[in-house]
């Protein structure tokens, strides 16, 4: 059954939360090539949700549905372990190379799964995974703090020897998107700022003092972002705009392999 799936072209949709409602995109791909790409669109009611989610599967006769979880108030497990005032058995806990984790409220994802019964999930993604998948190779041999940013979200995450050792997530505000681009980039500015310190103060490793900043932008800020970052954090960042529907896309097919 495998084997003839894998000659077929198979269409992945993702569903990524914007401020007012969801992200709509899909790509028709083939043993990790995209033969389509469908434009993303921006949709604010659930029942209008539904019916282009529906039209996009009869594109292809397989399809897949993924949504990024960025809403949801999630956790990291430094040892893949229990912590205090955890209870692991309400959560949904993520292993990463049996060395640190993630979690997720099962309450949580039983909501979003109703909330979009209509659309059906197939997969349900942590912004932890997105951030490994972008940084964790190239993090296996140089330490510092990576930086997921995607329009409701803010995921920070000290690496080092290629483990995470510390992770914040800051959810942002809606109506920084009215403001002075400005004052926008002041704010995430402020949120690394704080997430350095809160590293800092939890003393997990008191010899380690972040040099480099590697940021995943799925926003598209300008340099004057990563500028403002060097001369008040004083330290070296490297930026990279990304594609997070697409990066969405491809971990689905990588989760069916």
């Amino acid at each position: 059954m495998k084997f003839l799936e894998s000659l077929v072209a198979k269409m992945y949709i993702t569903l990524i939360h914007s401020t007012k409602g969801f992200l709509v995109y899909a790509e028709l791909r083939k043993n990790f090539k995209v033969i389509k790409r469908y434009e993303a669109q921006s949709i604010t009611e659930l029942e209008m949700l539904a019916k282009v989610v529906k039209k996009l599967e009869r594109e292809s006769s397989i399809s897949y549905i993924a949504l990024l979880e960025t809403q949801a108030e999630q956790g990291f497990l430094p040892t893949c372990q229990a912590i205090e005032g955890v209870d692991l058995s309400s959560v949904e806990k993520v292993c990463v190379d049996q060395k640190w984790g993630f979690y997720i409220s099962k309450d949580v994802l039983h909501d979003r799964q109703k909330s979009l019964k209509k659309v059906g999930l197939d997969f349900i993604f942590s912004p932890f995974t997105m951030m490994h998948q972008f940084h964790g190779e190239s993090l296996q041999n140089d330490d510092g703090l990576a930086v997921l940013i995607t329009p409701t979200l803010v995921l920070c995450s000290v690496y080092k020897e290629g483990v995470v050792i510390f992770a914040k997530e800051t959810l942002m505000q809606e109506e920084l998107l009215l403001v002075d681009p400005q004052v926008i980039v002041q704010k995430y500015v402020e949120v690394l700022q704080k997430s350095v310190q809160s590293f800092y103060d939890t003393k997990i490793d008191d010899a380690m003092f972040i040099e480099k900043v590697f940021i995943a932008d799925g926003v598209g800020f300008e340099s004057s972002f990563e500028n403002q970052l060097e001369e008040e954090l004083f330290v070296e960042v490297t930026k990279q705009s990304i594609d997070l529907s697409h990066e969405l896309c491809i971990l689905s097919e990588m989760e069916l392999t």
